[in-house]
């Protein structure tokens, strides 16, 4: 069941401008953090002709490609850079809108959008959006829902076969460039067959006929990208990097308890931190691992039950878990990075609208009173959708100078030496040496094999001295 088209346009401008003016707030923002080495100050940037001779040596081309735009147009001044990162936001939130008024019944009506307003407001977002170098999950994930939402179209469409082979190769351009923004999007083929099984019901001879004739080009490109990772130089040492910095079992392990703590961060944004500090884990018997793999299980059977009468809060979870996968199986130097979240979040905030609207329909149908209770769940979704927009512009808030973000970090990452460090460079910079130094000399305590630290403190006790 669709609401008339004015109707849609409407209600999707209005959550388009409410997200737009929480995160006005970005624009205040500075630069941070990998912003100045990968953007301001990297070489192959400066010219045209530099840019494209790097080109077959460069990972992620598309987002060097707007990086390289926003040099021309913005130089040094952070405002500029934020634009094209709100805009990809608002694009993406309408899509996930978009995308989900395709399969809306009478009882899911309203899912479409509460769960866009919630992808678009919510403060987990915020890392990808306001901090700069963000931009790679958040281009990514536009791309990646473009390509959804244009598959989806040609999937539905009845116009004939030329527009739906147009909706098609569109879809393969746009999951292309997504695959160039940032590297876990070569799961959109799994997605692809994850929609088409749950919430189109494709079985049988119907859904190997949809993988040979729609599916099979987005396996082809994932092969074909593939191979050409395997050949580009800089993936190679990437790879052989990422494999070396912690056994794969071991990275599993953590990264299963990492997912865990994701859920909390959704329900408890206060927790959100620039440099999450999370322990490592070597056995399954460690920890609280064996009741976190229980209630994966739990949710696995969960989703499993709910496919029939709730396919899109199946689809949802099984969206979040596939997106987190190449976190999971590709070690990374860090368990958890908040940006790496922006197209996981959509699965998640899907799976908890859906079953917040079953429970909602089922109260009204016990009770007597089913006014009364559509009136207090609009009042609790009102009340939350107020609290997130006020925590993301107070998460904002910190970007706006280094010395607040890295504070904030330090303050929720005490042990973790890299906090201490990046505050006492940011507090060098700000001329506060004394404060400065005592950070470094907490990040070196932390970590006695931290060189970078270790020079920062070399290079401030020498300012001081010459200063004196």
């Amino acid at each position: 069941m669709n609401f008339p088209t004015h109707l849609q346009s409407k209600l999707l401008f209005s959550l388009l401008l409410l997200a737009a003016l929480t995160f006005i707030t970005a624009f205040s923002g500075d630069f941070h953090f990998d912003d100045r080495p990968t953007i301001l100050a990297n070489p192959h940037l400066d010219r045209w002709e530099t840019f494209v001779g790097h080109l077959d040596h460069m990972v992620r081309p598309v987002l060097y490609a707007t990086f390289f735009v926003d040099r021309r147009l913005f130089g040094t001044a952070p405002a500029g850079y934020h634009l094209l990162n709100l805009l990809l936001h608002l694009g993406s939130g309408a899509l996930v809108y978009r995308i989900l008024m395709q399969a809306v019944t009478e009882e899911t009506r309203w899912v479409p959008a509460w769960t866009a307003v919630l992808f678009l407001i919510h403060p987990i977002q915020t890392e990808t959006v306001t901090y700069i170098s963000g931009r790679a999950s958040g281009l990514m994930a536009f791309w990646y829902l473009l390509a959804f939402f244009l598959y989806i179209k040609a999937s539905e469409d009845t116009s004939g076969y030329l527009i739906r082979r147009g909706y098609r190769v569109a879809a393969l351009l746009c999951f292309i460039l997504s695959v160039a923004s940032k590297e876990p999007a070569v799961t959109f083929p799994l997605v692809l067959l994850l929609w088409d099984v749950v919430v189109r019901r494709l079985r049988g001879a119907e859904l190997r006929a949809a993988i040979v004739s729609d599916h099979l080009l987005f396996w082809l490109t994932v092969l074909a990208v593939g191979v050409l990772a395997w050949q580009h130089p800089r993936y190679t040492d990437l790879a052989q990097f990422s494999l070396h910095i912690r056994p794969l079992w071991e990275n599993a392990l953590s990264e299963l308890h990492a997912a865990g703590y994701v859920l909390r961060l959704f329900i408890n944004p206060g927790q959100l931190n620039f440099d999450h500090d999370l322990p490592l884990f070597h056995s399954l018997l460690e920890g609280p691992l064996l009741l976190e793999l229980l209630l994966w299980g739990a949710a696995a059977l969960a989703v499993f039950i709910a496919r029939q009468r709730l396919p899109l809060f199946s689809f949802g979870v099984a969206w979040f878990v596939l997106q987190l996968l190449p976190t999971g199986l590709i070690p990374r130097n860090d368990l958890l990075s908040e940006r790496n979240l922006y197209l996981a979040s959509f699965g998640l905030l899907l799976a908890a609208t859906v079953l917040g609207t079953f429970l909602i329909h089922r109260l009204s149908t016990a009770l007597t009173r089913p006014r009364l209770v559509h009136i207090s769940a609009v009042a609790i979704g009102l009340a939350a959708v107020a609290t997130l927009c006020a925590a993301t512009v107070q998460r904002n808030a910190l970007y706006r100078d280094p010395v607040l973000l890295w504070s904030d970090t330090v303050e929720k990452s005490p042990y973790k030496a890299r906090p201490h460090n990046n505050l006492g460079y940011a507090l060098a910079r700000r001329g506060e040496w004394d404060l400065a130094i005592e950070e470094f000399r907490i990040a070196v305590r932390l970590d006695p094999e931290y060189a970078l630290a270790q020079q920062n403190l070399r290079d401030a006790y020498l300012h001081r001295v010459d200063r004196q």
